[in-house]
């Protein structure tokens, strides 16, 4: 199941120049709507119907370039890949600039390539040069109203509500549909460690880009590899609180306990086990539940009403 959800479609198509300009008239509207590119070319005669009226429905990238320009080249494939990936919230439109002089001098075009952000009729953003893949995706989620964001929350809500093979099915489509996307994969990465299925979340861990393992939903995921107990420490948390109710004053339970918690993101009641053991003693397994919170910290990013919190009830338990 794990793998079939892990085949995402990385191929940036690419547009043949061949036969390039001699639609005829009547032919071209055709011709167009039926493209499968993931762009559509675009010039003087069609530039308003193609960008700024189609910006007043979704974001339209505007891709000036020319077949000359080397970076012009080494953009195309990441603007394809991303028009893909967003194609119901964003069309990307290519202007040839030796064709379009005219075009590319209305809006001041100095320098190849250049990408207009255009939104509800006007250009909102812009920018010159190949940025890297992130940079784009950040300028895009910024603009874009994505029916993506609306299905993961959907997701998110029939597993909140115990629909969890819905909740998977619609993480899986969407996953198909955003290839490169880490949105989907570290959500369902989420779940799945929840469920204890930590082969399944290692493998769907592969597929998370660089950028996506700097994210808190990440560090999550290994924070519960690294906390969760194995072999003699893998008792449940029923049998560690009944232990610790009988023996409140045994240390190594209570580290146990909250070591579990932390596995399932449980932080604020792991923390108050890890106060409690500072109070009693702060050399235990070489103060270990004081780094274990500074962890708890760093996973959390190092800020927020929690952090803000435990770290203040840390302070005061310290000193």
């Amino acid at each position: 199941m794990h793998a079939a959800l892990l085949r995402f479609a990385h191929a940036c198509l690419r547009r043949t120049p061949a036969n390039a300009g001699i639609e005829t008239p009547d032919h071209a509207p055709i011709a167009r709507a039926m493209s499968n590119e993931p762009y559509i070319d675009s010039g003087a005669a069609t530039f308003a119907q193609d960008a700024i009226e189609a910006s007043r429905e979704r974001l339209v990238l505007v891709d000036f370039w020319a077949s000359w320009c080397g970076p012009c080249r080494s953009l195309a494939p990441v603007l394809e890949k991303l028009a893909g990936e967003y194609r119901d919230s964003l069309k990307l439109v290519k202007v040839d600039t030796d064709r379009e002089q005219e075009l590319a001098m209305q809006f001041g075009i100095r320098s190849l390539p250049t990408v207009l952000f255009f939104r509800d009729g006007r250009v909102v953003d812009q920018f010159m040069g190949a940025l890297p893949e992130s940079a784009i995706r950040e300028k895009i989620d910024r603009y874009a109203s994505s029916s993506h964001d609306l299905v993961l929350a959907e997701a998110r809500d029939f597993y909140r509500n115990g629909n969890t093979e819905t909740a998977k099915e619609l993480l899986g489509k969407l996953m198909e549909a955003m290839p490169g996307n880490d949105a989907p994969v570290l959500q369902y990465m989420a779940w799945l460690s929840e469920e204890g299925d930590m082969e399944g979340a290692a493998a769907m861990a592969e597929s998370v880009s660089r950028e996506g393992r700097e994210s808190p939903e990440y560090r999550a995921y290994q924070a519960t590899l690294e906390f969760l107990p194995t072999g003699a420490d893998a008792a449940g948390r029923d049998e560690l609180a009944a232990a610790l109710e009988e023996e409140p004053g045994n240390l190594d339970v209570r580290y146990r306990l909250a070591r579990l918690l932390v596995s399932k993101r449980e932080y604020a009641p792991a923390m108050d086990h890890l106060l409690e053991i500072i109070r009693r003693d702060r050399s235990f397994e070489n103060d270990g539940a004081r780094k274990t919170m500074l962890k708890i910290f760093e996973l959390l990013g190092g800020k927020g009403e929690l952090v803000s919190e435990y770290r203040t009830r840390l302070s005061r338990t310290l000193f």
